[in-house]
């Protein structure tokens, strides 16, 4: 539902808290259509596949290559969370963005085409490969963010904050991804825009675009990366120490 929200704030202005009213409304008056929709598939596809190759590549590499567990472990989850969470996206632009029969021709061509006659040429797509890779960028800090820095940082919590190296762990595993968004939101709004408008665009109103979005888009990343990589990996690691004993 944030997802949807973000997209329609960035391809239509819609409101975002105004489309959260009304999407969390729908999912709760119609669960069934809800839980089986083809968004829902795409986001519940995305973080099973990125939990189960993170497990699966930590448990294994923690045995063979201790060491390397760490990195494995990011290399592995990159690598099958960043093309899903791209395919994610763009897969949400075309459901809920402006579509590209609406892509607003640029006001120099309508121009030309009002002296000549001719009628106005669709604009040159430019923006495809760049909004996968801006996307690309976003999930990598995103990532990275969750599942190694958080991991990094618990050690250089002082024992004044936290003596508990469980405790320590719970403050930077909610606290890292989270702020890892004030990098990643950026990116992602001028990601959702170079795929909405795939033309030439001066970078200033590119700029002026992501700045008009990013406080609200911040927030409500901020918000969405608590349960799913916050809370989510606390209790994944939780759910992973307990199958372990059972096996040992």
């Amino acid at each position: 539902m944030k997802g949807r929200s973000l997209v329609e704030k960035a391809s239509t202005s819609k409101p975002i808290l105004s489309s959260l009213h009304n999407h969390t409304r729908a999912a709760l008056t119609q669960p069934t259509r809800f839980l089986l929709s083809k968004p829902h598939g795409h986001v519940f596809a995305l973080y099973a596949a990125t939990y189960t190759v993170a497990n699966g590549t930590e448990t294994i590499t923690k045995h063979s290559h201790p060491s390397l567990s760490g990195a494995l472990t990011f290399a592995a989850t990159f690598a099958v969370n960043i093309p899903l969470g791209v395919w994610k996206d763009i897969r949400f632009a075309q459901f809920f963005g402006a579509g590209a029969s609406q892509v607003p021709v640029p006001k120099t061509a309508t121009a030309t085409a009002a002296k000549t006659g001719a009628l106005p040429v669709p604009p040159r797509k430019t923006g495809s490969a760049a909004a996968t890779a801006t996307l690309l960028i976003r999930d990598a800090v995103t990532i990275y963010g969750s599942f190694t820095l958080a991991q990094s940082c618990a050690d250089l919590i002082p024992d004044s904050v936290a003596s508990h190296p469980y405790s320590k762990t719970v403050f930077t595993q909610l606290v890292v991804p989270v702020l890892s968004q004030l990098i990643a939101t950026p990116l992602h709004l001028l990601g959702l825009d170079l795929y909405n408008r795939q033309y030439r665009v001066p970078v200033r109103d590119r700029a002026a675009l992501v700045w008009r979005d990013l406080g609200s888009a911040t927030a409500v990343r901020c918000a969405r990366i608590v349960p799913a990589f916050g809370v989510g990996c606390l209790v994944n690691m939780g759910l992973r120490g307990v199958l372990h004993g059972w096996v040992d």
